[in-house]
Parts: C-alpha cells; structure tokens; sequence
C-alpha cells in the first residue's frame, strides 16, 4: 500500500471519529452512515473499507470492548464494501442512494442490539422493539440529511480526489 493511501485512510478514519463522537449528542442525527457512504461513493473500495476498519478500532479503544462496541467492527466496514460495491448503480440513482442512507442508519439501531441474544432471545427481541422509538427517526432523518447534503459534499471530495490522481 502507498503512503499516500495510509495518509488519506488515516484522514478518512479520523473523520469519521469525529463524525461518529460529535453527532452521538444529537438524537436522531446520526451522521456516520452518510459519512462512511459519501467516502465509499468517492474513494476507492480498499480505502473506504480499511478507513471503516481504523474507524471502529479506534472506536474500540474509545469505547471500549464490549459486544456492542464490537457490532461496529461488523457494521460499518460491511457498509463501506457495500455501498463501494454497488456504486456504478448507486451513481445512476440517486433516490436509490437516499433510501438505502435511510435503511443503514435505521439498522445501525437495530442491529447493535443483536448482542442481547448473549443474554436472551426475549431481551434481545424487547430491545429491539424499544430501539424502533430512536431507529425509525433516526433512518428518516439520515435519509433527510443524504438527500440535501450528499451531492454539495461529494463534488468537493470528488473534485478534490480526481486533482489528487493527477
């Protein structure tokens, strides 16, 4: 891997830090799914992928390990391959893009509780029932926020990216 490929997986992992920690006061807004599909839309699939990867670990020793904190190691690198995958179809629909921002962040919610099944399967099932009050808002929201402030954003890293091939 070149240097200039850690250097930008660094800078993108330490965005998303700060995205995932400064927007964590803000309920509903939950404002790392876009971030971790705008750099997967921009950058290459290995650099989106490995930057959510950097993210979680430094997540972890943030957070701390635990079954839950653990989810993110699954989560998020899994919707960077995702969404870098399917970016041609992604780049010719946009609404596509919208619902599938608003779908990732409603199941971060969801899926984050799975570690309950440690516990019990009626536990993990009432978690996830309460976790539909913050979920639900919390993937129209995300949705809301993609539709409006996706295409501003990504112009200035693709403009930024494609100076950089250069």
């Amino acid at each position: 891997m070149k240097v200039k490929d850690l250097c930008l997986i660094a800078a993108m992992a330490a965005i998303e830090m700060v995205v995932f920690t400064s927007f964590s006061f803000v309920l509903y807004l939950e404002c790392i799914t876009f971030t971790i599909i705008l750099f997967a839309m921009t950058f290459t699939r290995k650099q989106a992928v490995f930057a959510a990867i950097v993210f979680t670990i430094l997540n972890l020793s943030i957070q701390g390990v635990t079954p839950w904190s653990m989810m993110y190691c699954l989560i998020y690198p899994l919707y960077s391959f995702l969404i870098a995958t399917l970016r041609p179809f992604l780049n010719k629909h946009f609404l596509c893009l919208v619902f599938l921002c608003a779908l990732l962040s409603f199941l971060s919610g969801q899926l984050v509780q799975l570690p309950f099944m440690l516990i019990s399967k009626k536990v993990t099932l009432l978690y996830i029932l309460s976790g539909l009050q913050v979920s639900i808002p919390q993937g129209i929201v995300s949705g809301i926020f993609c539709f409006i402030c996706y295409k501003p954003v990504y112009n200035i890293l693709h403009r930024i990216e494609t100076r950089n091939l250069h």
